[in-house]
């Protein structure tokens, strides 16, 4: 996210607009049957958004075609524009009365000029981090450890004490971005890539972050690093004793039947299912990087480990955001305490501030979302964001690396 988006801004004041306003009359009438509505042939068809409890139902719930092809037209046009340089996108929109809506746009795959389905899942990068965030907050309530614990009782034996400042680091710091470990994204990304089928431990990754100075004094500033995510996927499996990807699945994703969102194991490289190709340029132009490596990469922080689609990161966003993944009145109040974010991040053009795993993003005004982004070297973008003012949630991904395409 390194510039505000004009795509964003326009779905979020089009949704606003055509929402049904408050009727004057004290008394309605009783509702009628409404008659079923057949949308004018598109690539993307008006679909219920999948709900925890029930299976998704197959009939259309947008008030009428007109607005499902007007939303069509706009990622259409996002794709189309010479600006972009995103094979394709897929993008989910919901909002009270007007239903729910999904839509692709563009090639999910270019060798094969296989359209883009919207459906198709892709790699989720950092929109890991508020899953992580969830489960650390639902092992707070259960009074596995506070938030103003120090990590250093929390961590693997070994770690803490190779860790700077562990002991003055807490949970909150790390789930803010205040804590000011280095960051190791960078310094190993080479060794990635030149060893692409590569296994990699927490540890691993971690001593590339130890090679370096802390960035600041804990708790002084905010910066985004994926260390910070790294450290509290180490946490989750110190405290319940098993790997954080399964705390994940039965914590998350199977209460909420999140059927298209997966955990690969570490060691796999397959893409399953329906899904865009991602398209990463190291300097010699674009090429499939779609299993170029391991979902090791980069562990709890996001990277290569979570596989998603829009429809089903806007049911998890609604559900955390309502309270529905925790059990204390005050644990969502503590999600969305924010700090500001660090001024000297690209970024910060949008994101304002941050929370325990979710971002403030202010587009101008009132329109203000609620969520998370995520980027892969491996060739994606996505993200998901609520806008409580506007009660719309907007979600997608396009298949290259691009900050500001959300």
């Amino acid at each position: 996210m390194k510039r505000p988006s004009v795509l964003i801004l326009v779905l979020v004041l089009l949704l606003a607009a055509c929402q049904p306003k408050p009727s004057p009359t004290p008394a309605p009438e009783p509702a009628q049957p409404t008659p079923a509505l057949t949308p004018a042939p598109t690539r993307a068809q008006p679909t219920k958004a999948p709900e925890p409890q029930e299976e998704p139902a197959a009939a259309p719930v947008l008030l009428d075609a007109e607005l499902g092809q007007k939303l069509q037209a706009i990622l259409d046009a996002a794709v189309a524009s010479p600006d972009s340089k995103w094979p394709g996108a897929v993008l989910y929109v919901s909002a009270p009365g007007l239903g729910a809506w999904s839509g692709g746009a563009g090639l999910s795959e270019v060798a094969t000029n296989t359209a883009t389905r919207p459906h198709d899942r892709f790699r989720g990068g950092s929109l890991t981090k508020p899953f992580i965030a969830t489960v650390v907050l639902q092992l707070v309530e259960e009074g596995r450890f506070g938030l103003d614990d120090p990590i250093s009782k929390l961590l693997p034996e070994g770690v803490a004490g190779k860790l700077p400042n562990s002991d003055r680091i807490t949970v909150r710091m790390l789930l803010n971005q205040t804590s000011g470990v280095a960051e190791f994204t960078d310094a190993a990304a080479p060794q990635e890539i030149a060893h692409p089928e590569k296994v990699w431990t927490p540890e691993e990754f971690l001593d590339f972050a130890l090679a370096q100075e802390p960035q600041f004094a804990p708790g002084e500033w905010q910066r985004y690093t994926n260390t910070n995510y790294l450290l509290l996927g180490m946490i989750i499996e110190k405290a319940t004793g098993r790997p954080w990807r399964q705390e994940v699945r039965e914590r998350i994703f199977e209460p909420l039947k999140l059927k298209d969102t997966l955990l690969p194991e570490p060691e796999e490289m397959a893409f399953p299912g329906d899904h865009l190709h991602g398209y990463a340029d190291f300097g010699q132009g674009p090429f499939d990087a779609t299993e170029m490596v391991t979902a090791s990469v980069v562990g709890a922080a996001g990277g290569q480990s979570l596989i998603t689609n829009a429809p089903d990161l806007a049911t998890f966003i609604e559900a955390l955001q309502a309270g529905k993944l925790f059990k204390k009145a005050g644990t969502l109040e503590q999600m969305l305490t924010f700090v500001p974010y660090g001024q000297d991040q690209p970024e910060a053009v949008v994101v304002k501030e941050y929370g325990l795993g979710e971002m403030k993003v202010n587009y101008g005004g009132d329109v203000i979302g609620i969520g998370h982004a995520g980027d892969t070297e491996g060739g994606y973008h996505g993200f998901v964001l609520r806008f409580p003012e506007q009660e719309i949630t907007i979600s997608g991904a396009v298949n290259v690396e691009d900050a500001g395409a959300g």
